[in-house]
């Protein structure tokens, strides 16, 4: 199901509702149009629903549009990882490429975007001013706000892009979950701790502690989307009877993006400490999948 837009006013004619409308800090209050974007279709109405934060204006939207037709088109990139099984990603930091604007020759407004994301993953929203990242990209101030009329607007398109990343990977959830080796495999891509992305990612989700925080709903959202991509992929290996007895694909899913996180922040403070390290945060994931989560081969039958 789409939600479609009918106010003409507010965006260039109908079309239904983007996912970043649902991920609104303030849904049911703020149009589902974005001056200038393009409209989605919302894939992710029944995980976003999980949250608890969520009202019943909510329910009305889209339930579980996933791999709708199109979703991938938004931007969402994909890399190949293993033999030859190809999984959303994104860019190397979850980028979305602007129409018109080449890899060689990024648009004005997407080198605002790289370098606020950088700068939110370096310092946290509130330690980045509009005149700090306007610096970095080489701009003046009033050439900033020409492009993002706020940081909290620019606060906003970064999301979209992280969004759009996890889209790709939600689109890609059942190839994810084809073996056990799949998913070791991608946990040294599109969730590798030395990412940006995850960086990004791992520092917004410390700051939204604060009720105040301008992205506090939408960052928590797109945790809960992870946390259901990987739940959907043990959920498959399950099936397969590829998990360890016992266990369930939500608390594994819980646990292990809880772990990607801690080990994105541990590889950006304690390893930048240390001048030699015997840890890589990539093996370490990975060697906790094959010890606690998955089986090298599903159980013989019973007789």
């Amino acid at each position: 199901m789409t939600s479609v837009v009918t106010n003409g006013s507010l965006g260039a004619g109908t079309g239904p509702v983007p996912p970043s409308a649902v991920f609104s800090d303030r849904a049911g209050e703020e149009s589902p149009c974005r001056a200038g974007g393009g409209a989605l279709e919302e894939p992710l109405g029944r995980v976003l629903r999980n949250l608890d934060t969520l009202t019943e204006s909510q329910d009305g939207l889209g339930a579980g549009l996933e791999g709708a037709p199109g979703a991938s088109a938004d931007g969402a990139a994909r890399v190949t990882v293993g033999a030859g099984t190809t999984i959303g990603s994104g860019t190397a930091d979850g980028a979305v490429a602007a129409e018109g604007a080449t890899a060689a020759e990024p648009s004005r407004r997407e080198m605002i975007l790289d370098a606020a994301s950088a700068l939110f993953a370096e310092r946290g929203y509130d330690g980045a001013s509009l005149r700090d990242i306007s610096r970095r990209v080489g701009i003046s101030h009033p050439g900033m706000l020409h492009h993002f009329s706020s940081k909290d607007v620019l606060l906003g398109a970064v999301i979209d892009r992280m969004e759009a990343h996890a889209q790709g990977l939600l689109d890609s959830a059942d190839s994810i979950a084809s073996s056990p080796e799949t998913l070791i495999a991608a946990l040294g891509g599109p969730w590798d701790p030395r990412k940006h992305s995850m960086a990004l990612l791992a520092t917004l989700s410390a700051e939204i502690v604060d009720p105040g925080h301008p992205g506090r709903f939408r960052i928590a959202r797109l945790r809960l989307v992870h946390e259901h991509v990987l739940e959907r992929v043990f959920g498959g290996l399950g099936e397969q009877r590829r998990l360890v007895a016992g266990a369930s694909p939500k608390f594994l899913a819980r646990s292990l993006f809880s772990l990607l996180l801690s080990l994105t922040v541990r590889e950006h403070t304690v390893r930048e400490l240390q001048k030699t390290s015997d840890a890589d945060p990539i093996e370490d994931v990975q060697e906790f999948v094959r010890l606690c989560c998955v089986t090298d081969r599903a159980p013989e039958p019973r007789r």
